[in-house]
């Protein structure tokens, strides 16, 4: 064999070493395209989720980008046939609709190309891996933190509590909606208020007002999501109610997410408890799952997931409607674990550098 040709076999071998096959296309190391489709931009959350996949994908040495369809749900899956004509190696998405995401996803798995999920579950199609937050037991296991402070202080689950709930077209907030009331409906001597505020801070500051001047002895009051729940501190801090845990006068706070500000609250001492969820968690395992098994072409493998880098540290990929389906354990942050570094609320302001406003 020549030197020129022997240099063209070593050079072919390694390149070849270096690909993998994904739908009849060659997947060079380095060189993919995996786009995200977020619902908006509107909450930090969305944001930190985003940003978490951008990093993860990146850290693949693999080009990103990002569509934000502000909730408009006929944007979004236009969004999604635009990034197919870019021939993606994988696509990440929070889908807007889980019923009307599923004609995209469809079109993506005839393509052979592997779709990750986060956040809202798809309805159907062959999702790669879906990881996702259980809404409903998030609102059960925030209403059990609020019966558990009303009982320390009657010494029997008794009070009035004040249920701020969200735009129940949103699923996560219905289903935390659901779950509350469900919780609460077990306790006949707690006088549970669930009173709609769209999940706008303006509308949770007028309706906690209302309910103050109603009901001025108001025992707890809870928000689905922690940056509207900005509204309820103001109504507490006008009428002389936004004290410390164990203060005379204190209003028993518990929300959901796990925001900087809720972490903030809670280390201050004004908040009892916060029921977080994790979106960097989501981001980093949904492009962990499709580089090590779905871009390769194989399937999720069932079972437990452990990382102690979150402070779930564990949790089980199921077999879901879809495919397999990591659902991330709720987890409660109070007094005694806000200063985890753990939480993404301080990886996302701290680490990250990305103010919360």
């Amino acid at each position: 064999m020549s030197q020129i040709n022997r240099r063209q076999v070593l050079q072919a071998g390694a390149a070849l070493g270096a690909t993998a096959m994904l739908g009849g296309r060659a997947f060079a190391q380095g060189s993919g395209f995996v786009p995200y489709s977020n619902k908006s931009l509107d909450y930090y959350f969305f944001v930190i989720q985003e940003e978490a996949v951008k990093r993860a994908v990146e850290a693949q040495q693999w080009r990103f980008q990002a569509t934000n369809a502000s909730f408009d749900n006929t944007r979004q899956l236009e969004q999604w046939q635009s990034l197919m004509l870019s021939q993606p190696s994988a696509i990440v998405s929070d889908p807007i609709d889980s019923q009307a995401i599923v004609s995209a996803i469809r079109r993506y798995n005839a393509r052979k190309v592997p779709v990750a999920i986060i956040d809202t579950p798809a309805d159907g199609g062959d999702v790669a891996i879906t990881v996702s937050f259980d809404n409903k037991l998030g609102g059960v296991m925030a209403a059990q933190e609020i019966v558990k402070r009303l009982t320390a202080k009657y010494g029997s689950p008794k009070g009035t509590v004040l249920n701020c709930f969200g735009a129940l077209q949103s699923v996560a907030w219905r289903q935390r909606k659901e779950g509350m009331d469900e919780e609460f409906a077990k306790y006949p001597d707690i006088k549970y208020l669930a009173r709609p505020t769209e999940g706008a801070l303006d509308q949770m500051l007028a309706v906690t007002l209302s309910t103050l001047s109603e009901f001025p002895d108001l025992d707890a009051v809870h928000a689905p999501s922690d940056s509207p729940s900005r509204g309820i501190v103001t109504a507490l801090q006008q009428r002389g109610r936004w004290k410390k845990v164990g203060e005379e006068g204190h209003v028993i706070f518990v929300n959901i997410d796990g925001e900087p500000i809720a972490l903030k609250w809670i280390q201050e001492g004004f908040m009892d408890a916060c029921v977080s969820q994790d979106p960097i968690a989501y981001g980093e395992i949904a492009v962990e799952m499709l580089q090590k098994h779905a871009i390769p072409g194989e399937a999720v493998p069932l079972g437990t997931y452990e990382n102690k880098k979150y402070f779930w540290e564990k949790g089980e990929i199921v077999a879901g409607a879809t495919g397999p389906t990591l659902i991330i354990p709720p987890f409660v942050i109070e007094a005694s674990n806000a200063d985890d570094k753990r939480h993404w609320g301080a990886i996302s302001e701290k680490e990250w550098g990305i103010p919360y406003s």
